[in-house]
């Protein structure tokens, strides 16, 4: 079946179709730094893996409701230590940014609890 492919995030068959206005869509809702970032992080696992729009649109998809301190922390920790070079794709970037969103809001609560307490008096 032409024009027929299989979704990288559910599996789910769909027609062909081009997410380049999509992608572009989700990307305004992110700051310039952290396009670069991600840019960065594509065209690295593009030379290693192949990726097409598809991918990239799942990948803007799953990280849509994460902050861009987040993100960003991940794609350079992500480039740091080469993971593109090690075979590991957008996929494992997602999960790497996913993992420290949950991470950084218990961070966050747990910074917030321990601050909130009065420091005992020393006589």
């Amino acid at each position: 079946m032409p024009g027929v492919r299989k979704c990288p995030t559910c599996g789910h068959r769909i027609k062909k179709e081009d997410y380049t206005k999509r992608i572009e869509k989700k990307r305004l809702s992110r700051d310039k730094l952290t396009l670069e970032l991600i840019d960065e992080a594509t065209d690295s696992i593009k030379k290693n893996l192949p990726l097409d729009d598809l991918d990239i649109f799942a990948f803007f998809s799953e990280i849509s409701e994460i902050q861009d301190i987040v993100v960003r922390k991940m794609c350079r920790r992500y480039l740091l230590e080469s993971f593109h070079k090690r075979g590991f794709g957008l996929k494992y970037l997602t999960g790497m940014i996913k993992n420290e969103n949950s991470a950084y809001g218990l961070k966050k609560e747990h910074e917030r609890k321990s601050l909130d307490r009065i420091p005992p008096k020393i006589d």
